[in-house]
């Protein structure tokens, strides 16, 4: 989609102000561990190469709530956006432009699309800012569409994902988990945090070296409590644990999220995954007139398993063992992959997901960040999203990347905690081992053109 630019909407003076807001499960920071690591520094980096334009930028961490309905998600999002227009670290004739991750790309359009249906609904519409519904602390929606200037879609379930429903097939084994982590978190960390390494180690055949159980042991050993007498450390132990507690209550309290996510037909259809082609056509009309200009990245993983890449994959039946990850054919790339992403791909692969009613009904062709032409299977996931579904709004236009999901958001290696006395041995983790090639030439890549477009 390619609207007119924007006239008279910035002077001289104006910023560009990025919003980096989190997908499914996200935070800004649980700890010190940051859902968009690395993007900071690499943010520093880009200005510094950059002219006069780019120190006008500034970037911004938006911290929502997990596993909430998108449509709570996006109140969240709203709130945080007219909070800062109230107190005026937004000003007239800044830019705002939202990158979405995952499900943070379906938040920022229902953002945009219950702004504009607010404002149609009624002119003087006002939302309350720190309690109060006057002048000047009440923001008007058209005050916040009027500076949304661009929007990056990054790995988001256009149209949801296979993983989303088979998660709630199972929702058993998920509240058990949960319940567990919530116990480590109320009573003593270690013992919860050795039993749980027992569970995983018993549990996954052959499993060595998971960076997500390096992850789990850090979110632990950071709210431990230290035995010195570091008053310091141990308020920041304290914090950790109450942020790992209040992130796992939200998650037990509202795990709707994963219904808007659902690729299952007939979904609720108040999420923008389930929207209609009519929905679709007004959202984008929406973004013409307020001239909102989009740019979407779709993450290709590694096929660590042999299906036909002409017909769907079969689906992954917990009572049918030939159909499990570790029976399930496997291909060369399978060898440079782990358990957490072979069974997150799998899970995936199969479901109800099919290619989108728009101009996707045969597999969809398109040049990957090396210039190679790959041609995407209804399969095709990055361990977490179909692949297929991240296509739209810009479809052909779509920048392909050789990516599992979270190396996107900068989890693809493991990266040292700088501060011996935190608790934790990293700040960053290779979450889904998937082989894909990503590493940190192509992140710097990804991100220079992301801020670059931000900026226009």
């Amino acid at each position: 989609m390619a609207p007119a630019r924007k006239s008279n909407r910035a002077s001289v003076s104006s910023r560009t102000h990025v919003v980096l807001v989190p997908g499914f499960a996200g935070f800004d920071a649980l700890g010190q561990m940051e859902y968009y690591v690395g993007v900071t520094p690499h943010f520093g980096e880009w200005k510094k190469a950059g002219g006069r334009e780019r120190q006008a930028v500034v970037l911004h961490y938006f911290d929502n709530f997990p596993t909430a309905s998108v449509a709570t998600r996006s109140k969240r999002l709203r709130s945080y956006l007219a909070k800062r227009l109230a107190r005026g670290e937004f000003l007239p004739g800044d830019k705002i432009a939202l990158v979405g991750h995952s499900t943070g790309g379906l938040d920022i359009r229902r953002l945009l699309w219950d702004l504009a249906a607010d404002h149609e609904a009624d002119a003087k519409a006002r939302y309350a800012v720190d309690g109060t519904q006057g002048s000047p602390f009440a923001v008007a929606p058209l005050e916040i569409l009027k500076m949304v200037d661009r929007v990056v879609f990054l790995s988001v379930p256009q149209f949801g994902t296979n993983i989303a429903d088979w998660v709630r097939v199972h929702a058993p084994g998920r509240y058990a988990v949960i319940a567990d982590l919530r116990a480590s978190i109320a009573t003593s960390q270690v013992p919860v945090l050795d039993r749980l390494q027992d569970w995983l180690t018993r549990s996954i055949a052959g499993a060595v070296d998971l960076d997500l159980c390096d992850a789990l042991q850090d979110a632990l050993s950071e709210a431990e409590p230290p035995l010195n007498d570091d008053a310091l450390r141990k308020l920041l132990a304290q914090e950790a644990a109450s942020e790992l507690a209040l992130w796992l209550r939200h998650i037990c309290s509202d795990f709707s999220a994963i219904d808007d996510l659902s690729a299952e037909p007939g979904g609720d259809a108040e999420s923008p995954a389930h929207f209609s082609d009519a929905d679709r056509a007004r959202e984008m009309a929406i973004w013409k007139q307020h001239r909102v200009f989009t740019k979407s990245y779709a993450s290709l993983g590694a096929r660590p398993f042999d299906f036909d890449p002409e017909h769907d994959a079969p689906q992954w039946e917990l009572l049918n063992p030939s159909s499990w990850p570790e029976t399930t054919p496997p291909t060369s790339a399978k060898a440079g992959t782990d358990i957490v992403y072979r069974t997150c791909y799998r899970a995936c692969a199969g479901g109800p997901f099919e290619y989108p009613d728009v101009n996707m009904t045969t597999p969809t062709v398109l040049a990957d960040e090396n210039g190679e032409e790959r041609t995407l299977a209804v399969w095709d996931n990055d361990g977490i999203v179909n692949t297929a579904s991240m296509l739209w709004p810009n479809l052909d236009t779509t920048t392909l990347v050789n990516a599992d999901h979270m190396d996107m958001v900068g989890h693809f290696r493991r990266v040292r905690c700088p501060d011996p006395d935190s608790g934790r041995e990293y700040d960053a983790y290779d979450l889904l081992k998937s082989g894909s090639g990503f590493d940190a030439n192509t992140f710097a890549k990804v991100w220079d053109e992301v801020f670059d477009f931000c900026v226009g």
